[in-house]
């Protein structure tokens, strides 16, 4: 077997807004084939015999070195501070290749002896046959993320060729549920004129025992390589790059997002209807983050024991803090006293999104202070849903925003 994937272990451009940065791949590439998978579009995502393979025994003494505090450097940090790692940020860690390597096997299998906090990210039917069953029963720190797009059979087929069907997936999550392994469920993306009628996907949802749904609706890239244009007009007749712009979508870095009043009259109908069947919302969509159930993004995995050191400085935690506590301002404060990791975080950043180096290699606080205080960054608090610039600094010269009047 040749091990080339070289990069299991990395820290996500989304860390000045996410509280799960550190991931954890162990193939890279994925033959699931979601035709909206924007690692898929970029290359990070190939449906081929290409897929790299990473080495298990590497990612497990990268663990062990750490804990023994043999390693330094920002992954050696996260890991020492116990900070939950996302299994299957890239690529799916149980897609088919698993059943001949069983890679993600292995360094669960490890991660379980130590009880170390993960969250999976998957859509394979691979989690509830009884080998992996088994391993997931009594890992007390560990979380399940079951991404799904639609209850439909055959638009799953189109956009998601590989994947099972959603019903096989619902049934899986059953499974789950009944042997009390710790799991939620991810409505992403969602797709305008393309999605299920939100009654019905609850009362479908409702009947598999998930507390927890994350929903965000589908980011459409820029790229003209992606086939997911093609893939919409198969299923409804239309373009979605003609829709998205009829919509006024507003371009996001590499992605067309859809503006705040459009998805906010679907948040505002979801939520009501979960939050009546006693199911909490994590509300994946950057700008209404702050306004989930749980304070840990989209995931709620703050929700179970064992996950209480996700990454908080950041700027949706800022505003969460000041949003719970029924305060005016948000305030940089919030989060400056939170543990935060020192190493140098530059080799992890685009080179175009880069900030200057002031004499030192600059660390995850000083991007999330620079983003914090630039106006012009599609990361600064104005972003967000309801927020705006206070036109007030704080004693260390950080800008200081308000809530406005708007509820959601």
């Amino acid at each position: 077997m040749e091990y080339n994937y070289n990069n299991p272990l990395s820290i996500t451009s989304q860390f000045s807004f996410c509280g799960l940065p550190f991931r954890l791949d162990t193939y890279s590439g994925c033959a699931i084939g979601c035709r909206y998978c924007f690692a898929r579009i970029r290359g990070g995502n190939i449906e081929s015999k290409k897929i790299k393979i990473a080495n298990p025994t590497t990612i497990i003494n990268r663990f062990k070195k750490a804990l023994n505090s043999e390693n330094s450097g920002i992954i050696s940090e996260f890991i020492r501070n116990r900070t939950p790692v996302h299994f299957g940020g890239m690529s799916d860690p149980f897609q088919s290749i698993e059943k001949n390597y069983g890679i993600s096997y292995n360094v669960l299998e490890y991660l379980k002896s130590i009880d170390y906090p993960v969250v999976i990210s998957t859509k394979s039917g691979l989690i509830s046959e009884a080998k992996y069953l088994e391993l997931f029963k009594n890992y007390k720190s560990l979380v399940l993320q079951i991404s799904i797009s639609t209850l439909d059979k055959t638009k799953s087929k189109i956009l998601e060729p590989n994947s099972p069907e959603p019903e096989n997936l619902l049934q899986s999550v059953e499974t789950l549920v009944k042997n009390n392994i710790n799991v939620t469920l991810r409505w992403q993306p969602y797709i305008i004129e393309l999605g299920d009628d939100f009654n019905e996907f609850v009362e479908r949802i409702k009947q598999t025992g998930v507390k927890h749904i994350g929903f965000e609706h589908l980011k459409l890239p820029v790229e003209k390589n992606s086939d997911i244009d093609e893939k919409f007009k198969k299923i409804t007749g239309k373009s979605i790059y003609s829709l998205y712009h009829k919509k006024e979508a507003i371009l996001n870095g590499r992605e067309f997002v859809l503006p705040i009043k459009e998805k906010l009259k679907n948040i505002r109908k979801l939520k009501s209807l979960l939050e009546s069947s006693g199911i909490s919302i994590g509300l994946a969509d950057n700008e209404f983050q702050y306004l989930s159930t749980y304070s840990c993004c989209c995931s709620g995995i703050d929700m179970f024991q064992g996950f209480q050191n996700w990454y908080k400085p950041q700027i949706s935690y800022a505003i969460r803090k000041s949003y719970l506590a029924d305060a005016e301002m948000i305030e940089f404060t919030n989060i400056q006293n939170e543990w935060n990791s020192f190493g140098a975080i530059d080799k992890f950043i685009n080179s175009k999104s880069r900030i200057k180096k002031n004499g030192k290699p600059n660390s995850m606080y000083t991007y999330v202070k620079n983003r914090w205080n630039d106006l012009g960054s599609d990361f600064n608090p104005t972003n967000y849903f309801n927020i705006e610039y206070s036109n007030q600094i704080d004693s260390d010269g950080n800008k200081i925003y308000k809530f406005g009047k708007e509820t959601i």
